[in-house]
């Protein structure tokens, strides 16, 4: 199966979910899911009805088939990319449901094959999350709670890695202070930032996010242009320089490879990306616009 680059947008933030009534879980099934890199504190289970996805956790690449499922920790780095054939399922659930489970301990492998009814009970709290029939929350807290404690002991788990973790909240806080000093960001800048070697810090970044860094800038900066093209009070010379491009060429160059669009010629509403702008945005939705969240 061959993925392609995806480019809906490259901001990796923090995706916050609320949830209905006293439900600490969610299901939703999609055909031809596609997210950025983001992260949330809530875990996330994952599996295959149909076709394959491309997965990047923190720093380890997965491809999931049919018929297989994988856990995401939360506050794990994490994208997916699947086939347009594919439909996932996918569960986001609160680190309040399970904690003597999950805030302890992790699985081996995040990767595993669905012997233990995943897509079955995903599909009921899918159900019942529809039909809402009395305490419909509580049955699919007690659902959920049930799956991942049959997960759970039957898979090998380890302690979680502290070292791991404190790695991708400097990589987390690193991505932050991209977007709030963009202007005049540099690879020096990011690689003093996370206090690595250059040829280290540019074969971590790649490997965590998907793409370099240059490539990543270059979106966050296009973004921030194309937020100041619609505020409709700069001219194109001034948003190029406040957006850290060096000349309007470059500008000009880069802004159609990540758009398709000059910057005069940018179709009123034209959407980059779901994003957020700031720590606190609680609107913030990975999920790219190709994607479609399935009702049926």
């Amino acid at each position: 199966m061959t993925f392609p680059i995806y480019n809906e947008g490259m901001s990796i933030n923090h995706e916050y979910r609320i949830y209905a009534n006293k439900a600490l879980v969610w299901v939703g099934r999609y055909r031809n899911l596609k997210n950025i890199s983001h992260w949330h504190y809530d875990h996330e289970l994952v599996v295959s009805e149909k076709g394959e996805a491309l997965i990047h956790l923190d720093q380890n690449q997965y491809l999931l088939k049919q018929g297989e499922c994988i856990f995401l920790r939360g506050q794990s780095l994490h994208s997916i990319i699947s086939s347009s054939d594919s439909i996932l399922y996918v569960a986001l659930f609160s680190e309040k449901l399970v904690p003597e489970i999950t805030d302890s301990y992790c699985l081996n492998e995040p990767l595993f094959t669905d012997k233990y009814g995943v897509l079955k009970t995903l599909r009921e709290i899918r159900k019942s999350d529809f039909e809402r029939h009395p305490f419909y929350d509580t049955r699919n807290n007690a659902l959920m709670s049930g799956l991942i404690a049959g997960i759970f002991s039957q898979i090998p788990i380890r302690k979680q890695n502290i070292t791991q973790s404190k790695v991708t909240q400097q990589y987390k806080n690193l991505l932050y202070d991209m977007d709030e000093n963009v202007r005049d960001y540099s690879f020096t800048r990011a690689v003093g930032y996370m206090h690595m070697s250059e040829a280290y810090f540019s074969r971590f970044f790649k490997k965590v996010s998907g793409m370099t860094f240059s490539q990543y800038l270059n979106h966050i900066r296009v973004n921030k242009a194309i937020d100041l093209i619609r505020q409709g009070t700069m001219p194109i010379t001034e948003i190029a320089d406040e957006c850290g491009f060096d000349t309007i060429r470059n500008f000009n160059r880069v802004f159609k490879q990540i758009t398709s669009y000059t910057p005069r010629t940018l179709p009123e509403g034209y959407v980059l990306a779901l994003r957020s702008n700031s720590h606190n945005d609680l609107s913030f939705d990975p999920t790219g616009l190709s994607s479609e969240l399935m009702i049926e």
